[in-house]
């Protein structure tokens, strides 16, 4: 096998520093403990080679860093992506369930104690679908932090709309249990601020009509 000439010329160079590294305490011994002018040179200019090549070695590691930086970003934007079109997929099928039933989720605005018996259980479903679709958004933004603040604000105007209808706060009461507990009290506290918002009107419209 012919080896190339530069592979010839790196093996001889390496080979010649070697040797004389190995014969230096020889001759140094032999004049006085001095240091030979070309092993002074040959150390400086590997020295020199060495912190060259430390550089460029600092330099290719911050360049991989940033790589990876980058690389991340790229897929932390395409996971956010993908789960926006999740998320909107399943709200285009939760509105297209709420126009095919149009007329039951009208009944939403009923609270459940004026309620019809008959009725209960279709809007057990919707409730039901509403109340776990909004815990994946909710999910999404404080455990993985998926959702950023402007879509958050955008989902929480979804929720309001949804939970402010009285038969939604009613039967939310009844199924807290079933939920996460971080889900379970920011919902609870939506419920609670949306129900005396509620009242406070009422409260205003009936002294209104008195008066």
């Amino acid at each position: 096998m012919k080896w190339p000439p530069w592979l010839i010329l790196t093996v001889g160079f390496v080979t010649g520093i070697s040797i004389g590294l190995m014969l230096a305490p020889w001759r140094m011994a032999g004049e006085g403990g001095a240091t030979p002018l070309w092993l002074e040179v040959m150390h400086r200019v590997l020295t020199s080679v060495g912190g060259l090549g430390t550089f460029v070695a600092l330099i290719f590691v911050i360049r991989q860093f940033n790589l990876l930086h980058t690389q991340s970003d790229l897929v932390q934007k395409n996971t956010r992506a993908s789960m926006d079109a999740q998320l909107y997929e399943r709200l285009d099928s939760f509105n297209k369930f709420v126009y095919e039933h149009y007329t039951d989720y009208d009944l939403l605005d009923v609270p459940m104690e004026k309620q019809a018996q008959e009725h209960r259980s279709k809007l057990h479903r919707m409730c039901d679908l509403g109340f776990t679709f909004f815990e994946e958004i909710f999910k999404h933004h404080v455990r993985y932090e998926l959702v950023d603040t402007e879509d958050w604000e955008e989902w929480q105007q979804n929720m309001i709309h949804f939970f402010s209808k009285p038969y939604v706060r009613d039967y939310w009461k009844t199924v807290t249990g079933r939920y996460a507990k971080s889900f379970q009290a920011f919902a609870g506290e939506l419920v609670a601020r949306l129900g005396a918002e509620q009242a406070q009107l009422a409260k205003s419209a009936a002294t209104a009509k008195i008066e």
